[in-house]
């Protein structure tokens, strides 16, 4: 028998109006990949949450395109904080990339979406985890369902299960796609000259 998919944009919803009934701009720690795909995203976030930005991605090949889409989201987040006179923080984790490629090595063949993309999705959600948990953050997500790349349903599912490790933090299970997200995301940072990147991230998805 299938399983019925879930529709995480209504659940995601019925988190958002919970939480605007019990916290007024609550701190939320958010993993961003990049600052082409955080342009939707933080910006249905800004009103709604005191925003940290973890990036977290040692899954980005080479150093200088780690560098490229770390200043992309600088310039965004820059340009949201003046704009909408807000204190969007990042915290740029450590870069470990060879370190990162050790466990996706074996999984190098696969196609994007494949066995090698779940694993790393799953290692940058779990180190999300592990820093809100250090720094006392209830409320956090990933943008990373902005991208129709992306499997909304693995991510949340992932999500779902990690949290349960960690039962003191609220795990938000947003699908960014919906009401034409990523498409909004490619208008405005095509007006603001944003750094747009043309492969997923590890040297593996750049032969793709």
């Amino acid at each position: 028998m299938e399983t019925k998919k879930i529709n995480y944009n209504d659940v995601f919803y019925k988190e958002i109006k919970k939480i605007k009934e019990v916290d007024k701009n609550p701190r939320l720690l958010v993993h961003v990949c990049c600052g082409a795909c955080s342009a939707y995203p933080l910006l249905f976030l800004i009103d709604i949450f005191d925003i940290t930005i973890l990036f977290s991605n040692s899954n980005i090949y080479p150093y200088e395109e780690f560098n490229n889409r770390l200043n992309a989201l600088k310039k965004y987040v820059d340009y949201l904080n003046n704009k909408f006179n807000k204190n969007i923080k990042i915290v740029v984790d450590d870069y470990n990339y060879n370190e990162f490629k050790i466990d996706l090595l074996p999984f190098k063949d696969e196609v994007e979406g494949g066995k090698r993309c779940k694993l790393c999705i799953y290692k940058r959600i779990n180190r999300l985890f592990e820093y809100a948990k250090l720094n006392n953050y209830k409320y956090i997500l990933t943008i990373m369902s902005i991208s129709r790349n992306k499997d909304v349903n693995y991510i949340n599912e992932i999500g779902t299960k990690i949290n349960e490790k960690y039962q003191d933090i609220m795990f938000l299970h947003p699908d960014f796609k919906k009401n034409n997200g990523q498409d909004i995301g490619v208008s405005i940072t095509k007006k603001l000259d944003i750094y747009r990147q043309n492969y997923c991230g590890c040297e593996f998805s750049i032969y793709e």
